[in-house]
């Protein structure tokens, strides 16, 4: 099938991204000391290695129509060489820019996703998003763990005011 020039710009633009973030995810990875953040981490490298080579696939005009969800799940292994490498950021730091990362890919996958035309091109780029999404929570998990929540509570009466005030604004 000849795509949409939307949904290929989209994915051309994509696999650039990903390029970088793979780039990215690789140094990091490197630098993980926490066994289960780096296993979340090297689950992230390979969706997203598997997500360019379905990307790829999607461009091809004589195979792309072949290519569906369950493409998304054949993960290949990989292995880093982390021989002296080092990028002198904290813990916190890491989990910051990897849990920044899902989110930006599941954002860039979600949005992208709505404004292509193909419908397995779509409904592959919405699924992207969500295992980019199922990463995050995975993130936000050890940042809970790991990191004092920097959000400020709210109490029960400024929940109820700000309810009472919407309840009202919209009559209900």
């Amino acid at each position: 099938m000849i795509l949409k020039m939307i949904d290929l710009s989209l994915m051309a633009e994509h696999l650039a991204v990903h390029k970088a973030e793979l780039a990215k995810l690789e140094s990091l990875i490197c630098s993980i000391q926490e066994p289960e953040m780096r296993q979340v981490a090297t689950e992230q490298y390979m969706i997203m290695k598997n997500h360019v080579k379905v990307m790829i696939a999607l461009m091809n005009p004589v195979q792309n129509e072949t290519i569906g969800i369950n493409d998304l799940h054949k993960w290949e292994p990989v292995q880093f060489n982390c021989q002296g490498t080092s990028i002198g950021m904290s813990p916190e730091n890491i989990l910051t820019v990897l849990k920044t990362s899902a989110e930006t890919m599941a954002n860039k996958n979600f949005n992208s996703g709505l404004r292509m035309k193909a419908e397995n091109v779509r409904n592959i780029h919405i699924h992207m998003a969500l295992q980019q999404m199922m990463i995050l929570n995975r993130y936000i998990a050890f940042m809970d763990k790991f990191v004092k929540e920097k959000a400020p509570e709210s109490s029960r009466e400024e929940q109820v005011q700000t309810y009472e005030t919407f309840k009202n604004f919209f009559n209900r």
